[in-house]
């Protein structure tokens, strides 16, 4: 059977709903997202075909794409219906791209901001292109992002943890909430005091409460107790007047319409739904839900939109809707207009619901709890934005001090705020406060229950009370995940399509984590990686420069930029801040062969290396290049840089080399490799280390040490003899030691300096730096008495395991012993457990009461008194005294079928 038209939208729900409003001579069918992106396993960007990207098909795809051709091929016209956004536009022209070739059928782009009937006709009847614009815009943000997570991650996997990635918004995120949590470890509390009066008019009236807002005609700032009570020893016998008064009515404007942004932050303050949970049920709300006879409904416009624009018809049926609940009092003369923010696509509206009539009230039998407060929040804040503004008296009282002892300047004011008419308010305005967060509401009057007298100036008051509050100033708030989005917005980090995925990603990535109150933190490695990437990469993971990166996008879209040439820019500087290849097409293979061919076979190459576990062979580097070359794949950019590396190492030796660079226009690099070969101290690395001072006098000293035993800390082995091996074998081999290497050799000679034969001498030939004071001598000594201790010690408690460790204080105390033999000295850490095992063993060792005191041991855990017939509180057996850990316990002698333990005795046991 052969259906006219096939239209195709991303996902089931929206196909039922928009099914509805369609003939039989349609069929709806969902691509079910992207069918075609990137590849999983490889960059899949051609960089030197102006990074054409190659698509292959997603395995959601390779599901859905039989389907899609068999309807295809019957259809006599084919509609795309996807998402009126990028992301929308994109899965139109990839499904297009992918259909095109199954039969004739013409294809016509169809776009709607809501699901209801009126929508979907106009859109049908109206159908387009697609926008190559917005197409474009979103392949310039894959390509991006994929540009920045291939390269950037694998320098995570090496210095950071292997599995780490980066993301080029994510991790801007991260940085935000990393500089919010150290700002939040170096604040510094600043103590202030407030004060707060109750004050009476004379001859009577009521009471009311002011507050000290001026102190010698600025802010008041009363650092401390002292000060505080100085000034309050002055206003206490004080006289009091009312220096001003005066009634103001003031109004507020309706907050607009949500955006994606102020949705997510209000459903975060108020509904306590995660950016993702938002998004979520909003997408249920708009592909549609079943009204019971009426059947599926989208009930809110397009969720993924930054401007506040609301479509003619549905104010008008909003101001409708509003004289008939409220009175005609509460709609405005005309109808309110908000502005969007710069980047904001005027063609988008705002989220608002997509029929007012339908109440929350009227919907709710067929929404779920989450819809339902959902649902309730958009329509009051939307139906509130259509409203008349609030309108306000604030009452405001001002008391001056006076009298004879007064040595500053103080004013009180008292405000009170009543509410005149509500306004908008009547729907919105408990939940107002929802989108600024901790913040509040700072753009009106708060409501006060109190009202205030109305008094003349000059009334004199009487000081019935004055209050002081200490106070200290609080570090910022951590980020939860709708205060972060708001954070990126202000930024211009992101866009209403990607800031819950941005959100979300780093939580996922274990990065941030959430805390009490659900405010997010950096995790141990989240620091580690924004503290990597902020110092090795600062430009790319810039907040500015994220931004303009978004601003270029919007640019794109708008047709004013081509997204081929954009990448172009962006990818010069990546490549230069990535591998420090300069700006610049990377050199096609002729040209790669030639330089290649300036190293001369005849080249007496340096000997290969062996480091770790590789072998680093120039030759064999160069021959394999060559042979890529021939083969007709173009060489990476490390596979670039190291080979410029290579020439400039050889340069010596092959003065064409540097000419050859020079060709290639990367002399720069060639510069800056040259300087690191011929000083790698300076730096740090560099190809074949130039030697330093002469590490043989020092090896020669060390030859004869009794080397301390193999250590296991973690997964590694720390071995003092096998490391020193490894150096004296890399010397004696010609190739001298890394400055990295010297400083270790160095840190041994001072590690085992008793068994180094004129070590002062070394220790100043080679600078150095270790202090031989009484200090040393007397840390010696004291070690040195509290090993002999151990000789007493004849009965050691049996080897104890937990978990994958075994402790056994017996082969601890004679690791030490042997420590102390080879090194003459112990760390601090071993003198403490040293000290703790000596207390458990107190009984065994003559006179430890009276050495407590002359080596400053710390003194044994009291012996547990044990009355006789003493019984377990729990089954009644007999009670025992138990010892664990160094401290004695009471526990059951049944054990471990009773499992009591108290480290008092119970009542009912004595």
């Amino acid at each position: 059977m052969k259906n006219p038209k096939l239209v195709i939208v991303e996902s089931p729900a929206k196909a039922r709903t928009i099914n509805r409003f369609l003939g039989s001579d349609a069929r709806v069918l969902a691509s079910m997202g992207h069918v075609r992106d990137l590849p999983e396993r490889n960059l899949g960007v051609e960089i030197g075909k102006r990074f054409q990207p190659r698509y292959v098909l997603t395995p959601n795809g390779k599901r859905v794409i039989k389907e899609l051709k068999a309807a295809a091929e019957k259809a006599e016209i084919v509609y795309l219906a996807t998402d009126p956004d990028r992301e929308g536009e994109a899965i139109a022209w990839h499904l297009r791209e992918i259909l095109k070739t199954t039969g004739a059928a013409p294809f016509r782009r169809v776009t709607f901001h809501e699901i209801t009937r009126r929508a979907i006709e106009g859109a049908f009847g109206h159908a387009g292109d697609i926008d190559t614009s917005k197409v474009d815009a979103q392949q310039a943000r894959r390509v991006l992002d994929r540009l920045v997570g291939y390269q950037v991650s694998p320098l995570l996997w090496k210095r950071i943890k292997p599995g780490t990635s980066a993301g080029r918004v994510q991790s801007v995120a991260l940085r935000l909430v990393c500089e919010r949590e150290r700002e939040i470890q170096d604040f510094k509390p600043r103590e202030y005091w407030n004060f707060e009066a109750i004050f009476e008019p004379l001859p009577q009236g009521p009471a009311f409460k002011a507050r000290l807002v001026e102190l010698d005609g600025a802010k008041p700032a009363v650092p401390n107790a002292a000060t505080a009570e100085a000034i309050a020893a002055e206003l206490e016998p004080a006289t009091f007047a009312v220096a001003a008064t005066s009634k103001k009515q003031k109004t507020k404007r309706p907050p607009p319409p949500f955006i994606t942004s102020t949705l997510q932050q209000a459903a975060g303050n108020l509904l306590r739904l995660s950016t993702r949970r938002t998004m979520r049920i909003a997408q249920q709300l708009y592909e549609g839900i079943e009204l019971g006879t009426e059947g599926a409904v989208g009930l809110i416009t397009y969720m993924r939109t930054d401007s506040v624009a609301v479509a003619r018809e549905a104010q008008t049926m909003a101001r409708t809707f509003i004289g008939k609940e409220f009175g005609p009092e509460f709609v405005p003369p005309k109808p309110n207009v908000f502005r969007s923010g710069k980047s904001a696509q005027e063609a988008h509206e705002a989220i608002r619901p997509t029929d007012v009539n339908r109440t929350p009230e009227k919907v709710a039998p067929y929404l779920d709890a989450s819809q339902l407060r959902l649902y309730r929040l958009i329509w009051s804040r939307f139906t509130a934005s259509q409203m008349a503004p609030a309108r306000f008296l604030e009452h405001v009282i001002d008391v001056r001090a006076g009298g004879p002892g007064l040595s500053h300047d103080c004013l009180f004011r008292a405000t009170a705020v009543s509410v005149v008419f509500p306004g908008y308010r009547k729907v919105f305005g408990a939940a107002e406060k929802g989108e600024a967060g901790d913040n509040g509401n700072k753009n009106g009057p708060s409501q006060t229950g109190n009202p205030l007298p109305d008094l003349a100036e000059g009334t004199d008051c009487r000081l019935v009370e004055l209050n002081r509050e200490q106070c200290f100033t609080e570090p910022p708030k951590r980020f939860t995940e709708a205060l972060l989005v708001r954070e990126l917005e202000r930024n211009g980090v992101g866009r209403p399509s990607t800031y819950a995925t941005i959100v979300n990603t780093i939580q996922e990535r274990g990065y941030v984590e959430k805390k009490e109150k659900s405010r997010l933190a950096p995790t141990p490695l989240g620091f580690s990686v924004n503290d990597f990437l902020v110092s090795r990469l600062p430009d790319l993971f810039d907040v500015g420069f994220t931004a303009r990166m978004e601003s270029r996008l919007d640019e794109i879209e708008e047709g004013k930029l081509d997204w081929q040439e954009m990448l172009r820019e962006f990818y010069d500087n990546f490549r230069e801040w990535v591998t420090g290849l300069p700006p610049g097409e990377r050199p096609d293979n002729e040209r790669a062969a030639a330089f290649l061919a300036a190293f001369p076979e005849d080249l007496e190459w340096d000997p290969p290396v062996k480091r770790g576990k590789r072998v680093f062979d120039d030759r064999r580097f160069i021959d394999s290049l060559r042979s890529q070359v021939e083969n007709g794949k173009s060489l990476s950019d490390k596979q670039w840089a190291a080979a410029v590396a290579l020439a400039a190492r050889y340069a010596d030796r092959v003065p064409k080399l540097r000419e050859a660079v020079e060709k290639l226009g990367m002399l720069d690099l060639f510069k800056k490799a040259e300087a690191r070969s011929q000083a790698p101290a300076a730096e740090g690395q560099g190809g074949r280390n130039v030697p330093g001072p002469d590490a043989v006098p020092l090896l020669t000293a060390l030859a004869n040490v009794q080397w301390a035993d193999p250590v296991k800390r973690g997964k590694r082995v720390y071995d003092d003899a096998a490391f020193f091996n490894s150096l004296r074998e890399r010397v004696e081999q010609g190739r001298p030691l890394t400055p990295a290497q010297l400083e270790a050799l160095k840190k041994l000679a001072v590690r085992y300096r008793n068994q180094v034969p004129d070590f002062d001498q070394l220790a100043t030939q080679y600078g150095i730096e270790h202090r031989e004071g009484p200090s040393d001598e007397q840390a010696a000594n004291r070690a040195r008495k509290l090993l002999g201790l151990l000789e007493h010690i004849k009965e050691w408690a049996p080897a104890v395991k937990r978990g994958r460790r075994q402790y056994d204080d017996r082969q601890f105390a004679e690791s030490l012993q042997r420590q102390f033999q080879r090194t003459g000295s112990l760390s601090e850490r071993q003198v403490q457990a040293l000290e703790k095992l000596l207390a458990r063993y107190a009984s065994q060792v003559p006179g430890y009461a009276e050495k407590v005191q002359a080596l400053g041991l710390p003194a044994p855990p009291p012996e547990l008194p044990l009355p006789e017939g003493a019984t377990c509180p729990e089954c009644s057996a007999p009670l025992v005294v138990r010892k664990a850990r160094g401290r004695s316990f009471y526990g059951c002698s049944t054990f471990p079928n009773c499992r009591f333990a108290a480290s008092a005795l119970p009542a009912k046991a004595e």
